[in-house]
């Protein structure tokens, strides 16, 4: 039996992870699609769900004093979130799986403004 070495078995599995990526149909499941592509643990999915939790938050105090504006939160969101994901495209993946809408709609639409 050949000794693969650590590496070669992650590159292994990352070549295997590209291919079921492009054969699976995500249509229906565009937040998990975005997880797996990104790599994120268990940890930091709870955490990205942690920070929609703290942005609505802010939300609900800035709707308490009168604030309308997105642009704040959404600067906060992308500030905080993980470096391996794109605001738009997993604002969007939230978007169409119906991830916390009251935060993610109003988000997804300042970050298309942006573009």
């Amino acid at each position: 039996m050949t000794n693969v070495s650590l590496e070669e078995k992650v590159e292994h599995l990352s070549y295997q992870k590209e291919i079921l990526l492009e054969l699976a149909d995500w249509t229906n499941r565009p937040f998990e699609y975005e997880v797996i592509k990104a790599n994120l643990t268990k940890q930091e999915v709870a955490s990205f769900f942690s920070l929609l939790h703290e942005i609505g938050e802010q939300q609900k105090e800035q709707e308490r004093y009168g604030f309308t504006s997105v642009e704040p939160l959404l600067v906060n969101f992308v500030g905080m979130l993980d470096a391996r994901l794109h605001p738009k495209a997993i604002l969007g993946a939230c978007v169409r799986q119906g991830i916390e809408l009251h935060i993610t709609e109003p988000l997804y639409r300042q970050v298309r403004l942006l573009d």
